[in-house]
């Protein structure tokens, strides 16, 4: 009998799926902790994350109702005001982990003399959007560099083919730091362009038709996050068990659940938040 009830009762678990927009690593693990911790079901959902494809757009998995949520970037902001109908729930890094890095010894000091450098940056000139206002403002243009498309490889920028590559802040420095590869950080932030990063959001429909739903999934990933940065060992040890397709190190995934936690907190006490004044500022620096 008390199979059966079990049983029932996760029958009755309302099926939901979340679209992550990267490959498995720390970056998600308040959803990993949610799950793990019982706090989705103790909500009623039973949560599918849905694996990082580069096929697969984020936004277009919510609108057409292949998934029931998803994680995008700032440029969600855009897509809203261009008519798109979703809603912005939480985001996650109040601070985004956008960067660029040089090596020392290529003897880059400032954003000016980035000029006649090349840059990797990948293709989405959404995604770069702060780097790019940062150049703007130290008066350094697309022209003035070369640009070079992304190949994901750290040892590009050891070997010097090329001079910056556009990084996260919570995993490239550490590779560096691995092999003891001196490196410069230029930080959007530092130069007042403050983006959100990982932007919890869904359908405008959804929202409508399950309120109580969203509202359940939102403030039970928040408590898998607030559970995730006050347990980080044992977040990690889940992580290399259960989540870890890129065979990261556990150092690589302390070092980056330290720096996220600086970035989700960046301001800030509140998990998740996100202000109006800013979604404004980030619109207008897209424009």
């Amino acid at each position: 009998m008390f199979s059966l009830s079990v049983s029932a009762k996760e029958n009755a678990l309302e099926k939901i799926s979340l679209q992550l927009q990267w490959l498995d690593q720390f970056q998600f693990a308040g959803y990993y902790m949610a799950k793990e911790q019982g706090f989705y079901k103790g909500v009623g959902l039973e949560v599918e994350f849905k694996k990082f494809d580069l096929s697969v757009s984020s936004l277009d998995e919510v609108l057409e109702n292949k998934g029931t949520y998803a994680i995008g970037r700032s440029s969600l902001i855009i897509d809203k005001s261009k008519g798109k109908d979703i809603k912005l729930i939480s985001a996650t890094f109040q601070s985004s982990p956008n960067i660029l890095l040089a090596i020392k010894k290529s003897k880059i000091d400032s954003v000016k003399a980035f000029k006649n450098r090349r840059i990797m940056l990948t293709d989405d000139a959404s995604q770069g959007v702060s780097v790019l206002a940062m150049m703007k403002q130290q008066d350094i243009a697309l022209d003035d560099i070369v640009r070079v498309n992304h190949s994901f490889n750290i040892e590009d920028l050891i070997d010097a083919k090329v001079d910056l590559m556009a990084s996260y802040i919570s995993n490239e420095p550490f590779l560096l730091q691995e092999k003891g590869v001196a490196y410069t950080i230029f930080d959007p932030k530092d130069y007042g362009f403050d983006f959100y990063s990982d932007i919890l959001f869904t359908s405008s429909e959804e929202v409508a038709q399950h309120t109580q739903r969203t509202k359940n999934f939102k403030e039970a990933s928040l408590k898998g996050w607030e559970y995730a940065f006050s347990h980080i060992n044992e977040s990690v040890d889940v992580i290399l068990e259960k989540y870890n397709t890129q065979h990261k190190s556990r150092e690589a995934l302390l070092y980056e659940a330290k720096v996220l936690k600086k970035l989700a907190y960046y301001k800030t006490q509140k998990l998740g938040n996100i202000d109006q004044h800013k979604i404004q500022r980030i619109y207008d620096l897209y424009n």
